[in-house]
């Protein structure tokens, strides 16, 4: 299997592996197994559990002071065993040792799961060199020893949680080599995958395939995804097939789709490339409408249908943006007729937007004679005192919708909201119609633009 083929196909790819032909429940994952693996709940926005973050915006696709809508991707967190506490050394360890000569013995294959946790937290050399080598054999060990409690509990439907747990530690194994190895790595771990999915295309193992497959594709995009941008679409297919085969896994499906979804439309902002730019915008309202489609009760799936609205709305009439201004009054779309206004929302904080946004802003309004551009900028700020503050020291041109509400202030303002907003700073162009040119004006074009709506 070569990589370029795992770039280019958002489906199971082809091979051989250990797995092909075994058996096991296609029940959902176990939540609690010796040594297992336990999945955890990720909102859109929150998380209480431990998650890793889903949208992915590599080399410009977003520089570090652009805030970015979060979302994240529900992760498969190690679990530490009553074995693993004892060996760390708690007040009852020796205790526990001397009753474990009258207790029963674990079977062998929980007790290789155990051993499996175990090295999974055994500490690493502080050498760069020294690490990686010793990082590969201890994953090429737990692959060894996941195939063997595979084998043990492959055709015992007793042991259904053991299998799962040794199919998640066996792909988290393949997972690391693949992302630090070589092409080689790569394909063993796709063959894993492709195993899995014949032997029962819906089975839970399958779908842990899937998922860290998914993964993949979303790590590279980190990784490579400024050079490589293939692998942001790559994402979304694999998130989307995920979505398709196991609609049971509400949870990880709204996660992978949301964080793909975001990943290709920020690089697709980000990007000069007209028809990469296209595939991208394609790629992300594919997966915001299987979210709105498929999970609407989620929090990802509601975000997705304000994103489809922003996204569908250039080449119409811009309606639902109303709200009060700093000064007192009120601001609405209906004031948007009969000349071109530039709409922007911004954060006092945020450096991206004082030191290129800002200026560009500026200019562009000191470039129009008359009174033939209106400017209309929505404060993001949490505190009324701190922007009061910055647009003293600043000149920050046209009226300034802010809530009273510290409720809804931020990402919580009710025209962020109720049109998906993807990252802040961002500026809009509307024409003297009030329709919608564009919802992600550059910097760098916003003059041109500009002096081509006032002529």
């Amino acid at each position: 299997m070569r990589l370029s083929t795992v770039r280019n196909r958002g489906v199971i790819l082809g091979g051989l592996c250990i797995l092909a032909g075994c058996g096991g429940g296609s029940d959902a994952p176990a939540t609690a197994t010796a040594g297992a693996a336990t999945e955890s709940t990720a909102p859109a926005t929150t998380s209480t559990a431990e998650t890793a973050s889903v949208t992915t915006v590599s080399g410009n696709s977003a520089d570090a002071s652009t805030a970015i809508r979060p979302a994240t991707l529900s992760r498969k967190n190690g679990t530490e065993t009553s074995a693993g506490k004892a060996a760390k050394g708690s007040p009852d360890s020796s205790a526990a040792a001397a009753a474990g000569a009258t207790a029963a013995p674990a079977d062998e294959a929980t007790a290789t799961l155990r051993e499996i946790q175990k090295l999974r937290v055994s500490p690493v050399p502080n050498n760069l060199d020294e690490a990686k080598t010793v990082r590969r054999d201890r994953n090429e060990r737990i692959i060894e020893m996941a195939t063997k409690v595979i084998r043990l509990t492959m055709n015992d439907e007793a042991k259904k949680p053991q299998f799962q747990a040794a199919i998640s530690q066996l792909l988290e194994a393949r997972f690391q080599m693949a992302l630090s190895g070589d092409d080689a790595d790569v394909d063993i771990f796709c063959s894993d995958v492709q195993a899995l999915s014949e032997r029962d295309p819906k089975s839970a193992a399958a779908a842990e395939g899937v998922y860290y497959m998914a993964r993949f594709a979303h790590t590279r995009a980190g990784l490579v995804g400024a050079t490589q941008p293939v692998w942001f679409e790559t994402l979304s297919r694999w998130a989307r097939e995920f979505a398709d085969r196991f609609p049971e896994q509400q949870n990880r499906a709204a996660s992978l789709l949301f964080g793909a979804a975001r990943s290709c439309e920020l690089h697709a902002d980000a990007t000069a490339d007209p028809e990469l730019r296209q595939r991208l915008v394609t790629e992300s309202r594919l997966c915001y409408a299987t979210l709105s489609e498929k999970l609407s009760s989620t929090d990802q799936g509601q975000e997705a249908a304000a994103s489809l609205r922003r996204l569908s709305v250039v080449g119409k009439k811009l309606t639902q943006f109303s709200g009060p201004t700093i000064d007192g009054g009120q601001i609405s779309a209906d004031d948007f007729r009969g000349k071109a206004t530039l709409i922007y929302f911004w954060d006092s904080e945020n450096e991206l937007f004082s030191e290129q946004f800002l200026p560009a802003i500026n200019a562009a309004v000191e470039s129009v004679t008359g009174e033939r551009l209106r400017v209309v900028g929505v404060a993001m700020d949490d505190e009324e005192d701190r922007l009061n503050r910055f647009l003293d020291m600043h000149t920050v041109p046209g009226q300034q919708v802010f809530f009273p509400d510290a409720e809804q202030r931020s990402w919580n303002s009710p025209i962020v909201t109720w049109w998906g907003l993807a990252r802040c700073p961002s500026m809009w162009l509307v024409d003297g119609t009030g329709k919608v040119v564009s919802t992600s004006v550059s910097p760098k074009t916003l003059a041109a633009e500009v002096q081509k709506l006032v002529r």
